[in-house]
């Protein structure tokens, strides 16, 4: 057979199964889980978009699919929350089930596989997040450990003689009503002072 022919009918074989495969898919997910654009990308939620414990999938279908293996992809920006590990486990899991099952519709396998792994992916998602929360918390320790140090070691003010309780009676006596000293309590008295300095003078004569 001329080959224009056999590409033609290999082209129809491929349109044919595309068109069913898109029926059988848009029949069992709702257009909330899956949607196919005309370029055939088929895009598939898993859970509700914008929680944790979710992300999207898109599977594009090459020219000669399902005789060509499905171009596989999850950098949704929705996605961000995946692990970049996680991300690279997922897409090699869909790629080897998707070799497997070359020359026959695979969207509903891929997709399947991915419900019924969805469990042990969100875990995944949890331990990286709480992995990267102790991370943070550290980072965050250690940025303060030089800050307290270094006030634990701020020199403390000193402080005068401490008073004899003599002194402080003292002291407490000359307080006023509203527990104040009153005003010119360390005044020297003059006329006590001109007579200890004037004796002092008579006795060096």
């Amino acid at each position: 057979l001329p080959f224009a022919f056999i590409d033609y009918f290999t082209l129809t074989v491929v349109f044919l199964f595309t068109q069913e495969e898109r029926t059988v898919l848009e029949s069992i997910y709702t257009p909330e889980e899956l949607s196919i654009s005309s370029d055939y990308t088929v895009t598939f939620h898993l859970n509700d978009p914008g929680s944790s414990e979710s992300f999207v999938v898109h599977i594009t279908w090459p020219k000669k699919y399902p005789f060509e293996t499905p171009s596989i992809d999850l950098d949704a920006f929705c996605n961000r929350h995946l692990p970049q590990t996680l991300k690279e486990k997922i897409i090699n899991d869909l790629n080897d089930l998707a070799k497997l099952n070359t020359g026959e519709p695979l969207t509903f396998t891929l997709i399947e596989h991915l419900r019924e792994n969805a469990a042990s992916y969100f875990e995944e998602i949890k331990e990286a997040r709480s992995a990267q929360c102790v991370k943070s918390n550290a980072e965050t320790v250690s940025d303060f450990i030089p800050v307290l140090a270094k006030f634990q070691t701020k020199e403390k003010p000193v402080k005068g003689p401490a008073l004899t309780k003599s002194q402080k009676r003292r002291q407490l006596n000359r307080l006023d009503a509203s527990g104040n000293l009153p005003r010119g309590w360390n005044w020297v008295d003059i006329v006590k002072h001109l007579r200890q300095t004037g004796s002092q003078e008579v006795e060096n004569m």
